[in-house]
């Protein structure tokens, strides 16, 4: 049985929002045994840029920030990707490539409950069903088009 606060978490997850009633339910029978909900503290490491991971993440509350180090010879920094609460999703690569490396880090602000998502089990449910999977995919688009704005608009403010 899938938990109350996965169930929730799921619903309001920005990738599902558009998934009607019988979608949903769908996506919660095949997916659920994949899905466990972890507890957060400030200051504690989600995933860290670099490590392999093939999970995709959903905040089911708290916040959670997404930054990138960079190196740009003499100089070094994080590079903040943005504050990410209730609903929005993490570790995008592991729902298109299976396990990849992390390619930002991702550190709890505020106190989080995340759902971890076998990513290769995502990938599934989303080949087997393509209506959903287009659904979920355009979603996936329209996050990444927003992150790569945000992260464009970052790098002008410090220019």
């Amino acid at each position: 049985m899938v938990s109350q606060k996965i169930v929730e978490g799921l619903r309001v997850c920005e990738l599902f929002v558009s998934l009607d009633e019988k979608e949903m339910k769908l996506m919660l029978e095949t997916l659920g045994p994949a899905c466990e909900l972890s507890e957060y503290k400030p200051g504690d490491h989600i995933f860290d840029q670099g490590e392999m991971s093939s999970k995709l993440y959903v905040i089911v509350s708290g916040q959670v920030s997404l930054a990138r180090s960079v190196n740009m010879g003499n100089k070094t920094g994080a590079w903040p990707l943005g504050l990410l609460g209730r609903g929005r999703a993490m570790g995008w690569s592991a729902m298109l490539y299976g396990s990849r490396y992390s390619t930002a880090s991702a550190v709890c602000q505020k106190a989080a409950q995340v759902i971890a998502i076998d990513g290769a089990r995502l990938r599934a449910a989303l080949e087997s069903n393509p209506v959903i999977g287009f659904k979920v995919m355009d979603k996936l688009a329209g996050m990444l088009g927003e992150r790569l704005r945000a992260a464009y608009n970052t790098a002008e403010a410090h220019l």
